[in-house]
């Protein structure tokens, strides 16, 4: 990972060239304030479900669920379907 000061002379094309390599870390007055990253449509696609509200709520309900006790083993599973 590369730290990169945002500065009025910073070269972008050279910061995002850098970036397809490793991940660059901008930074302002020595704080981090972005991260840049290879990035192609098919992680734009998932990047935006993974953030979907509906998508979010679903696995902060699976996670009650599991705190509850509310599962189903791997092995009832496989009972239920006729899984030896």
């Amino acid at each position: 990972m590369k730290t990169v000061e945002i500065t009025p002379e910073l070269k972008w094309d050279e910061v995002l060239q850098q970036a397809k390599d490793e991940d660059v870390v901008l930074t302002r007055q020595g704080h981090a304030v972005a991260m840049l990253s290879d990035f192609d449509d098919e992680d734009v696609y998932w990047y935006q479900r993974e953030r979907h509200p509906e998508f979010v709520a679903s696995i902060s309900k699976a996670r009650l669920q599991v705190t509850a006790g509310e599962t189903t083993s791997h092995q009832d599973v496989r009972k239920q379907l006729g899984i030896q």
